[in-house]
């Protein structure tokens, strides 16, 4: 966990586990580990294995946001928010009314 309260949430690897990119909750890297085998790659293909992991990581996390997305939809429906907050501002302002009176026969 870092500073912010983050965990890795997703871990991609690249050519053949040799590279892992770990990103938090917020697609931030939380690290990056590189086998000595993997220095052995042609540059090129050493660029390559470390885009494709960070972009597997990301997809990963752009799928585990999805789900939690979908998953947070299913059990309250948009409309159904709305209407929670319509309600409970009404209940705030009708409270604040009444202070406001109160405070005003002082």
């Amino acid at each position: 966990m870092d500073a912010a309260g983050n965990e890795v949430a997703v871990v991609a690897e690249a050519a053949g586990g040799r590279i892992q990119v770990e990103l938090d909750s917020d697609g931030r890297l939380w690290d990056l580990v590189i086998d000595p085998r993997a220095m052995t790659l042609p540059a090129e293909e050493f660029r390559a294995a470390l885009i494709s992991a960070f972009t597997l990581a990301q997809d990963h996390l752009r799928e585990q946001v999805s789900a939690a997305a979908a998953a947070y939809a299913a059990e309250m429906p948009p409309q159904d928010a709305v209407e929670i907050a319509d309600r409970r501002f009404a209940e705030i302002s009708l409270a604040l009314y009444d202070i406001s009176r109160r405070a005003a026969r002082r």
